[in-house]
């Protein structure tokens, strides 16, 4: 089970526009994050989000950013278009 800190909530109109996508396409909310000073996306435990949703999020999402570590494989994050 997740849980989101009340700071990893969306603060501004794209972060609930983005939150609004990925919960109507079945991520819970609580897998949901907005991250750092930057306010980086990332859902669950660094998942990928799929080509279906990416496309719906066109425009709200700069970048998809993936990182290697050698016990969990590949970790992705996105950069928001604020």
């Amino acid at each position: 089970m997740s849980y989101r800190l009340e700071s990893e909530a969306p603060q501004t109109t794209v972060e609930r526009t983005i939150e609004n996508i990925l919960t109507n396409n079945g991520i819970k909310q609580d897998e949901i994050q907005f991250r750092g000073p930057e306010r980086m996306l990332r859902i669950g435990y660094w998942e990928r989000i799929n080509k279906n949703i990416m496309s719906q999020l066109s425009g709200l999402i700069m970048v998809e950013i993936d990182m290697y570590d050698d016990d969990c494989g590949y970790l992705f994050y996105y950069q928001i278009n604020h």
